[in-house]
This record gives structure tokens, C-alpha cells and sequence, in this order.
């Protein structure tokens, strides 16, 4: 009896084996999905921001970037707040991805750029820079199906932003502001701006109790915008932004003189 049981759990064992054996070789191997040039196309919003040698925040830029993956070349136009002063500038240049997921852009006239992309866009770096002494980095976030009017982006948002106030403005020193703004479109289709902020400018703490906002917005067909917001205490503030992520969000910086500030909108 003892012999038969051997017998019978050697036979199981090699018929439970063979099994095992024809199932593994039956199961195709998952495929290597890497990177390239077509993992970047299409248009992105493009927040960057920038610092000094001592760390010290010197701009802050919002561009919309075109990559076309079948030529690998691109197209950027940039607004950027660089020490406070207002700038705008397109640039066009090449680009390359490897499989890897990382990868470099070659704008003309300017200096190259490192980048990883990511599932949303990429996140990108431009080293220092020896002649300025200022490094950027910053993230991009894909267009997608946004509807780019002002009834397109009606809704309510949550806003963050950071910076400083440069030598110029009312007052000098680090930014921080947090709000919850609410857009909505009126009867002749202009865009208007309520709700209220918090933070601090250059060491004065407000309160969103204390700062409710009114403004107005609008929002170009390229997906593009513009903002201003006013409180009874602070100063105007004025943004340009970029709308992604099919109208969730917007990227933006201020473009009020003798500020580097910017900051994002979230749905």
C-alpha cells in the first residue's frame, strides 16, 4: 500500500509539473513599453520658474508648447517675469525622447533643456546657466479636450501661488497666497471672478474672512487667459495663464510689475 501511494504521488507530481510547465510556455511575455518622440505631441501648458545663484527666486515664466512627434521640433510662447520686469518671446526648436522616458530640447538661441515625461506631461530642468547664473525648472501639463471660452472654464477653483516681490512694489519680500475663486460667465458673455484669499505678501497676513475678491477673466481660443482680481486691501493683481488638462486646470503668473510670482488653478 505504502508502494502504490509513492507511485501515485510521483505520477501526480509530474502530471501537476507538466502542467505547470505548458501553462508558463503558453503565457506571452508582457511587451517593453518605452518612450519616444511620440510620447511628447500636441500642445502643453508649461509653468517654469527660476533662481539665482544664492537660491533666490528671479522668474517665473507660463508658455504653451507645441511638440509635432513626426518632425521632432517645437513651438513655445513664453510671458515670464524675469526680476519683475514683463516679457514675452516665442521660440521654436528639436527635441528627442528615449526609451527611457527622459530626454533634451534644443530651442534656437536658447539653452537646452532636460525633461522626463510623465503621464500627464513632463517635469523639466534647464541647468545653470554661466552667463546669468539663474536655473530653471519646471512642469507640463497636456492640453487635453479643454474648451477654451469663458463659459468653457466656468466653476469654481482653488488658486495657489508663490514668489516675491521685487524692489518696486509696495512692498518687497515672499508671496504666499491661497484662494478659493469662483468664475462664472454673464449675460453678455464676459468672464467674472469671485471669492476670497489668504496668505501674506512681503510679512502682512491676510484672511479669507477679511479678503473677499471680485475680478473678471477671459480666455482666448488658443487656450490662453488673462485674470485680475481686487480686494479692498491689496492691489490689483493681474495674471496670464494657460488652461490644461482638458479646462481643470490653469497655470499662471502674475504680470503686475516688480513681482516673480506664479502659481496654479485647480477644479
Amino acid at each position: 500500500m505504502r508502494y502504490i501511494s509513492i507511485l501515485l504521488l510521483v505520477v501526480f507530481t509530474g502530471l501537476a509539473s507538466t502542467a505547470f510547465a505548458q501553462n508558463a510556455s503558453m503565457t506571452p511575455e508582457s511587451p517593453v513599453i518605452g518612450c519616444s518622440n511620440a510620447s511628447l505631441s500636441g500642445t502643453y501648458g508649461f509653468l517654469h520658474d527660476g533662481t539665482d545663484g544664492n537660491a533666490v527666486p528671479i522668474s517665473a515664466a507660463v508658455s504653451q508648447i507645441t511638440f509635432d512627434s513626426t518632425t521632432g521640433t517645437f513651438a513655445v510662447e513664453t510671458i515670464s517675469s524675469r526680476n519683475g520686469v514683463i516679457v514675452t518671446f516665442s521660440a521654436t526648436g528639436t527635441y528627442t525622447v528615449a526609451p527611457n522616458c527622459t530626454g533634451t530640447g534644443f530651442p534656437t538661441g536658447h539653452n537646452p533643456f532636460s525633461f522626463v515625461v510623465t503621464s500627464t506631461g513632463f517635469l523639466a530642468v534647464e541647468p545653470i546657466n554661466l552667463t546669468t547664473g539663474i536655473s530653471t525648472e519646471g512642469f507640463a501639463v497636456q492640453q487635453g479636450s479643454a474648451t477654451c471660452t469663458n463659459a468653457g472654464v466656468e466653476g469654481s477653483f482653488g488658486l495657489e501661488a508663490t514668489g516675491v516681490f521685487v524692489a518696486g512694489a509696495p512692498v518687497t519680500g515672499p508671496v504666499v497666497v491661497i484662494g478659493d475663486l469662483k468664475l462664472t460667465v454673464n449675460h453678455s458673455g464676459e468672464g467674472l471672478i469671485s471669492g476670497n484669499l489668504a496668505g501674506s505678501e512681503g510679512g502682512t497676513i491676510f484672511h479669507f474672512v477679511g479678503e473677499p475678491v471680485t475680478g473678471s477673466y477671459s480666455i482666448a481660443a488658443d487656450c490662453t487667459g488673462t485674470a485680475t482680481i481686487q480686494s479692498k486691501t491689496l492691489s490689483e493683481i493681474h495674471f496670464s495663464f494657460v488652461v490644461v488638462d482638458s479646462g481643470k486646470e490653469m497655470l499662471a503668473i502674475e504680470t503686475d510689475a516688480d513681482t516673480v510670482v506664479s502659481g496654479t488653478l485647480r477644479r
